[in-house]
């Protein structure tokens, strides 16, 4: 059985099979200072019911993902593992009504939870049972069925803000941990967490890209990819979400590693049917990439980039709800797909890194073709890390960016945004196009090892703007704050 379903299924009355498990015992007293509290305790969110889990048992850790739970945060807080003097016992709880775990220390709060129909599982850690000047309160937060526990205020707050309530403070005390979920003092507040709720004026809405996810697909233990995914079906009433878009390197070296593909279609799937979204394909996507993410020895990578029966193996046609034609047959490397948005017509417009002369030939024949859809162009490769127009091919390219600014992107009124990754972390731009029309170009290539940005562009048809900026969900933190772009023309 699943640990943590075994974990759920044991209560009071079972202690030995609790120990078994690697829960904590009662040993000697230790004293209640801060350098007892060693224990670092995870924090993990299930998106979908909002139920938390707060953990240090790598079993459980490990288990958590199968039910839809993912870390929040590095550390939640640290705590002591040992009973001691000034130390109180911090139980788990979980009420199976409502499918919701708690944490009450031992005594008042802990009886009154049983009263309340949650059955107590086991004594997790210590914590303090008064402030000491060197920890902080914790807080019990609800949220319709579901309760939160939290260290200290600005963790307290962040929540408050986002329609959590208070219902029980200085339950015990602990060390604050190094992944709060909550910003910084004087910092801006993340966009709101993952609730659901609410709904997006129709005059506003919102497309996603999704940054190079490389480094996402390493392992099958990794649930960043899908995090994202998950948090943005989820949000996606409350965003008023139309697309998703990719800027290329969705896989590192998924040409001699079909794993790669299978954990990125598997990161990908929550979209399916929810929300309708495209992918480009970056140089890591195509046979010019072998294992290490080297180029591949002794191949002519001008020949090999073109090689992408791969990654159009892994996501034919049939993953594009919204796809409405492509340059060749059996192969999205250029496609464009279309939706309606704020009573207008969008397209989005995904062309192969360092284009073809043919494939730009084309895409200039559908921009023109399609003058009342207000266009989005995702290519791989587009702007440097300092928010310059490349003027490189790469090395093993046809054209270059700069070439395609020239012959495609500043010559169509209906070309609104470009899009790209590859290098550098972040950056934007705007340019003036021929008819006298803005350009927003927004480069996302961050590349993390810890999390899973994703950048959030809202569109406002009656104002004439766009709103930028980087969330990430997998540790609740904003990457780029919103930055808004006016004076625009979204009107077909």
């Amino acid at each position: 059985m699943n640990y943590l379903k075994r974990v759920v299924a044991v209560t009071v009355a079972t202690p030995l099979a609790i120990g078994a498990l690697g829960v904590i015992p009662a040993t000697a007293a230790i004293s209640a200072t801060c350098s007892e509290f060693t224990q670092s305790v995870t924090r993990l969110i299930n998106e979908k019911t909002q139920a938390s889990l707060l953990s240090q048992f790598s079993a459980e850790l490990a288990d958590a993902a199968d039910f839809g739970f993912a870390a929040k945060g590095a550390v939640a807080m640290k705590v002591a593992a040992s009973s001691g003097d000034g130390l109180v016992g911090v139980w788990r709880l979980y009420k199976a009504a409502t499918q919701d775990f708690t944490w009450a220390a031992e005594g008042d709060d802990l009886d009154g939870l049983k009263a309340e129909g949650y059955t107590p599982q086991f004594r997790q850690f210590y914590a303090s049972s008064a402030d000491n000047g060197c920890v902080a309160p914790a807080y019990r937060l609800t949220n319709s069925s579901k309760t939160r526990i939290v260290i200290g205020a600005t963790e307290r707050d962040a929540l408050v803000s986002s329609g959590w309530k208070v219902s029980d403070s200085n339950l015990f005390y602990a060390v604050p941990g190094s992944g709060s979920n909550s910003p910084a003092p004087g910092q801006p507040a993340p966009v709101p967490p993952a609730d659901g709720g609410g709904e997006a004026d129709d005059d506003e809405f919102t497309v996603a890209v999704m940054p190079d996810t490389q480094q996402e697909v390493w392992s099958d233990s990794d649930t960043r990819f899908k995090n994202r995914s998950t948090w943005l079906v989820n949000n996606a009433s409350r965003l008023n979400l139309k697309f998703a878009t990719h800027a290329g390197d969705v896989v590192d070296w998924g040409n001699v590693a079909p794993a790669q593909y299978t954990r990125a279609k598997n990161g990908l799937s929550p979209l399916n049917g929810k929300v309708p979204y495209s992918l480009t394909v970056g140089n890591h996507d195509t046979a010019a990439v072998c294992a290490g993410g080297s180029a591949c020895p002794g191949a002519d990578a001008k020949l090999t980039v073109r090689d992408t029966s791969s990654f159009n193996k892994a996501f034919d046609e049939s993953n594009f709800t919204n796809l409405r034609g492509q340059f060749e047959a059996g192969k999205v490397d250029n496609a464009y797909s279309t939706f309606t948005a704020s009573g207008q017509k969008w397209m989005v417009l995904n062309l192969e890194l360092w284009a073809r002369q043919s494939a730009i030939d084309w895409a200039k024949k559908v921009v023109a073709a399609n003058a009342d859809h207000n266009v989005i162009v995702a290519t791989h490769s587009y702007l440097e890390g300092d928010g310059s127009i490349s003027g490189s091919n790469g090395g093993y390219g046809t054209t270059s960016p700069k070439y395609l600014f020239d012959n495609l992107i500043k010559v169509y009124p209906n070309i609104k945004v470009v899009l790209s990754g590859h290098v550098g972390g972040g950056a934007a731009r705007v340019d003036t196009g021929v008819n006298g029309n803005k350009i927003m170009s927004f480069l996302q290539c961050y590349h993390s090892r810890t999390t899973n940005p994703v950048r959030l562009l809202t569109f406002n048809v009656a104002k004439g703007s766009v709103t930028s900026s980087v969330y990430a969900p997998y540790t609740n933190e904003t990457l780029a704050s919103a930055t808004t772009t006016t004076g625009l023309d979204l009107t077909r």
